[in-house]
């Protein structure tokens, strides 16, 4: 395969990876270089291990964007379900009043009364936005969020599965260009020695 782009007649420009239609977030696909002598050949060793160490450097700070967005998407879970328990919690007593802990903020916790009959609550949604629900539509809002939350887990674990296999390429790709360059090196040497 060739990984040279032709420019004005000259093999300048040295492609590695391409677009991936199939990827959501736009992941470039590697590509693997089957020719390795040919494509060393072509053009300085030098330029082709440049391109190839700009897009491992490229994946490895998607990865580790996309690790982190997933840490963070896999945090927001456990939370979700949690003020879904607080929901049912407060659907199945509303007949009476209740004493309840409220979290504040993440360490301080503070003493309320529960009045019976309670029928609203009110969610953080994020950037400082509070909004009141009735208990049905916040258990209906939470479920939904709870279910995307799950997809968009599973979105992640996919790219990055996609992203690793993308990685392994390009590290394969270094390693056998700088073994083609070696050769070459101690071929040239051989000649020089004659």
């Amino acid at each position: 395969s060739d990984v040279y782009k032709r420019q004005g007649g000259q093999m300048d420009k040295v492609q590695v990876t391409i677009q991936n239609p199939n990827s959501q977030r736009k992941i470039p696909e590697a590509i693997f270089i089957a020719d390795v002598e040919g494509n060393v050949n072509q053009n300085t060793a030098a330029k082709l291990m440049e391109a190839l160490q700009e897009a491992y450097s490229r994946y490895k700070l998607l990865e580790g964007q996309l690790m982190r967005q997933k840490e963070s998407m896999r945090q927001k879970i456990p939370e979700i379900e949690k003020t879904l328990d607080a929901i049912k919690f407060l659907e199945k007593n509303q007949d009476e009043d209740q004493e309840i802990d409220f979290m504040l903020a993440e360490t301080i916790w503070t003493r309320g009364k529960v009045k019976k009959g309670t029928n609203k609550v009110n969610l953080w949604l994020g950037a400082n936005t509070l909004v009141e629900y009735t208990l049905e539509e916040a258990k209906k809002l939470l479920t939904q969020n709870k279910e995307n939350a799950a997809i968009n887990l599973k979105s992640f674990e996919s790219d990055l599965d996609f992203l690793k296999d993308q990685i392994t390429t390009i590290e394969v790709n270094i390693a056998r260009v700088h073994n083609q360059n070696v050769k070459m090196m101690q071929e040239a040497k051989k000649k020089e020695q004659k």
